[in-house]
C-alpha cells in the first residue's frame, strides 16, 4: 500500500465500471490525501453518484490500482473515492481490457536503439499494474527490448514504457507480446 502516499496529480488514469468495463483513459487533475479521493475533470459524465469503480493509475514511480465510487461532482470536477490499493503483484495483477491503438515511437534492444524509422503501429490490448499485451502486424520485437509505447489521452499524447518478456504468434500471423511496465524514477 506505498504508492497511496505519493501525488497522483497529473497521472495517467484508467477508469472501469464494477464488471471490469473501460469507462474512461484520464488524467487526475487534483489529488486530496486526506479525504481520500481524487479530481477528474471529464470522462464520468455517464456515470451515477455512488457508482462503484476501479481505477488503474500510471505515475513515473510505479501504477497503482484502487477500488471507488463517483462521491460528488462539483463545478464540473467528478470527486472519486478511492481505497482498496491492490498490491502490485506480477501473477495477482488484473489485466483490465483497452484495446486502444497506439505507437511503438521508439526501442531499445541490447542497450542500442532500435531501427525504427518511423512510428509503428500497435494495439495495446490489456493493461494491468504490472504490464501491458500489445498485438501488431507490423514488426517483431526482441525480447528484452524496452519499448517507448504512445497513445492518444484526451488529446494528449501518453507515453509508457515496457519491456518485452514474451512473444505470441498468432494464427492469423500477428504477434502479441507481453510487456512488464517500466517506471522511470
Amino acid at each position: 500500500m506505498a504508492y497511496l502516499a505519493s501525488d497522483f496529480t497529473d497521472a495517467l488514469t484508467f477508469i472501469y465500471d464494477s464488471k471490469n468495463n473501460l469507462i474512461t483513459r484520464t488524467t487526475i487533475t487534483g489529488f486530496n490525501r486526506d479525504e481520500m479521493y481524487v479530481e477528474i475533470s471529464a470522462g464520468l459524465e455517464n456515470v451515477k453518484l455512488r457508482s462503484r469503480l476501479n481505477l488503474l493509475i500510471f505515475r513515473p514511480g510505479g501504477a497503482s490500482e484502487l477500488s471507488g465510487f463517483l462521491k460528488s461532482v462539483r463545478q464540473g470536477i467528478y470527486e472519486v473515492s478511492i481505497f482498496g490499493e491492490q498490491q502490485r503483484e506480477v501473477r495477482t495483477s488484473v489485466r483490465r481490457t483497452l484495446n486502444a491503438s497506439a505507437v511503438v515511437s521508439d526501442m531499445v534492444s541490447d542497450s542500442e536503439p532500435g531501427a525504427i524509422y518511423e512510428p509503428l503501429p500497435v494495439t495495446i490490448e490489456n493493461m494491468s499494474t504490472t504490464g501491458v499485451l500489445v498485438g501488431t502486424r507490423t514488426m517483431r520485437f526482441k525480447k528484452g527490448s524496452i519499448l517507448q509505447i504512445e497513445f492518444d489521452l484526451n488529446g494528449k499524447t501518453a507515453i509508457i514504457f515496457a519491456e518485452v518478456i514474451r512473444e505470441d504468434k498468432q494464427s492469423d500471423e500477428t504477434y502479441k507480446y507481453g510487456c512488464k511496465l517500466s517506471f522511470l524514477e
